[in-house]
């Protein structure tokens, strides 16, 4: 797929049919992420991907459980529209952290997740950039999580994409060209 034909069709799909992806797509959007391009080249964010449901799981619901904490509840009534998917029913997630030393750590994870989005329209899957997992990849609960995707010490989530096979066809957002200023 052209590179502006997967701009124009790309949306952020929110349900995902239950199939795995095959390892070569897999591998192609571990190129994606690594093929991003970083503030002053460091490449130091860290891509986990996570395809174990029972890892996935456990992160969904403790998501649901901090929200309940938080009294998130136009959250949490969202997610039981959605039959408690906290990621759609994506079979992958992958959590961007970021090494806190960078000044310009959040700019080279959004541009890092923008890849990994693009490369997986091109290869014919959907995504959705999450920022929820935050509710328990930061505060009292960062450690634990970070060691269950394997982050490494020292670095931080950044954003998350969920990556999957969409249910049903999704239209991208209407443009608009008034957002353009021209000097």
């Amino acid at each position: 797929m052209e590179l502006f034909e997967a701009l124009r069709t790309r949306s952020s799909v929110r349900e995902y049919r239950d199939e795995a992806i095959p390892e070569d797509k897999l591998e192609r959007l571990k190129e994606a992420a690594l093929l991003a391009p970083t503030s002053l080249n460091l490449q130091e964010e860290k891509f986990c991907f996570i395809t174990d449901k029972t890892v996935l799981d456990q992160i969904g619901k403790k998501m649901i459980e901090v929200s309940r904490q938080r009294e998130e509840w136009d959250y949490i009534e969202r997610l039981s529209q959605r039959d408690w998917k906290v990621f759609f029913g994506a079979p992958l997630l992958i959590v961007i952290g970021v090494n806190p030393k960078n000044n310009y750590i959040d700019v080279d994870a959004g541009i890092a997740a923008q890849s990994i989005c693009l490369a997986a329209k091109a290869l014919g899957l959907e995504s959705v950039i999450m920022a929820a997992p935050d509710r328990v990849f930061t505060g009292p609960m960062a450690e634990e999580f970070n060691a269950l995707v394997k982050l490494p010490e020292g670095y931080r989530f950044a954003i998350a994409v969920a990556v999957g096979y969409g249910a049903h066809p999704f239209r991208p957002h209407e443009l608009k060209p008034e957002n353009i200023i021209t000097v």
